[in-house]
């Protein structure tokens, strides 16, 4: 668990406040965010499933959920050996419980009974860099460790272009002759390909992954690059699956394979982005305006962040792991109306204090041992956030 942690910490402390994207309640168990041209929907009675997916209102994802199931965009742990088929309900397709927290939408699922976890998915907008941010949470339910990955499936109607950059080993799987392997990328070509052998690919990556719908809709989903060898057995930071006998693709994506405590949990953030593509963007295999164009997406969104931090204030939360007390030193004078929240898993307050100095400590030794997320607010503005371990 603690590289992903640490990976997840970093980044979160880089993160910062966006601009308000707030979440909509819609028809029955629907909810939604609109941020500039783009529309992210969610399910809550269907396993939180992600049912929507727009850019201008035109559709990205394969949604036909009146003909089958297997649709939209889903979360499994892997391998799957383990588990085999079918995925289990109260994690892949039975109601989850639905939070609302300011500007995130916190969905709960009920314990699988034959593995013991249940999952979280936390799901904000930012408008900074026009993206949805996913963050999915594995509890271990049972007493005793378990080792799972992280594993997001998302569907997309078959045919168009699928390109990531290529991390070490080689492209494998009965597919993998319908892949191309060039400049440093790896290209999958469904247009040209159709009635080509095969029905999934597996690959190392380097933290993103790709595609084309209509050929002019970019579709990015951005994730921590997997050190190889650390994936779940069988398994490979970037696989797709294209079902011969049905209409869709499946573009997966899966987070370093993690030795899970007792009671403890892994969480993997994932973001989404929408671009339409400019008409001197070439969409073709080896293309490298198109590469270009994928690198500088994924290039504002890592460092609009940490501009934004830079342009407000500096703060440190420590020790982390903390049991005790935890201090937090900011380059805030006192008085400034600042508060640090610790939230736990299900999206709860269970912390509210008032930072009365730029060094402050706060006790914290009744809160429950567990992985939390802080944030810290001047007035309504979030200023820093990141995750907190206790461990008493």
């Amino acid at each position: 668990m603690k590289a992903s942690f640490l990976l997840l910490f970093v980044f979160l402390c880089l993160a910062v406040k966006s601009q308000t994207v707030v979440p909509q309640k819609g028809s029955g168990s629907k909810f939604s965010f609109t941020c500039a041209n783009m529309y992210f929907e969610i399910d809550s009675a269907r396993g939180a499933r992600f049912t929507s997916f727009k850019l201008n209102d035109n559709e990205i994802m394969y949604v036909d959920f009146k003909t089958t199931d297997m649709a939209g965009s889903t979360f499994w742990p892997s391998p799957q050996s383990v588990w085999n088929w079918p995925p289990a309900l109260n994690l892949d397709g039975n109601p989850y419980k639905t939070s609302i927290q300011q500007n995130k939408i916190v969905f709960t699922s009920n314990i699988d009974t034959k593995s013991m976890l249940r999952f979280y998915k936390t799901i904000s907008a930012s408008d900074i860099d026009t993206s949805i941010t996913i963050d999915y949470c594995i509890k271990n339910e049972k007493t005793i460790s378990q080792k799972w990955a992280p594993w997001e499936i998302t569907r997309v109607l078959n045919g168009g272009l699928t390109i990531f950059a290529k991390g070490l080993g080689s492209v494998t799987g009965d597919m993998a002759p319908r892949t191309i392997a060039t400049t440093g990328y790896v290209w999958y070509d469904q247009d040209q390909t159709k009635g080509g052998i095969g029905s999934k690919f597996f690959s190392d990556g380097k933290g993103w992954l790709a595609h084309i719908v209509d050929g002019d809709m970019l579709f990015i989903k951005k994730f921590d690059d997997v050190v190889y060898g650390k994936t779940a057995p069988a398994e490979s930071e970037v696989e797709a699956y294209t079902a011969p006998d049905q209409s869709y693709t499946e573009l997966e994506d899966q987070g370093t394979y993690t030795t899970i405590a007792g009671k403890d949990s892994l969480i993997w953030h994932v973001k989404w982005f929408a671009r339409k593509l400019p008409a001197s963007v070439n969409v073709a295999v080896g293309s490298n305006t198109l590469t270009t164009y994928i690198e500088a997406v994924l290039k504002r969104g890592a460092t609009s962040a940490r501009i934004n931090l830079a342009n407000n204030v500096s703060v440190k939360v420590y020790p982390n792991p903390a049991s005790k007390t935890i201090t937090i030193e900011t380059d805030l004078t006192a008085g400034r109306d600042v508060t640090l929240r610790i939230i736990d898993l299900q999206g709860r307050i269970v912390l509210s204090r008032s930072v009365s100095q730029a060094k402050d400590q706060i006790n914290i030794e009744h809160l429950p041992r567990g992985n939390y997320i802080y944030d810290i607010q001047q007035g309504i503005k979030i200023i820093s956030k990141g995750q907190l371990a206790i461990k008493h």
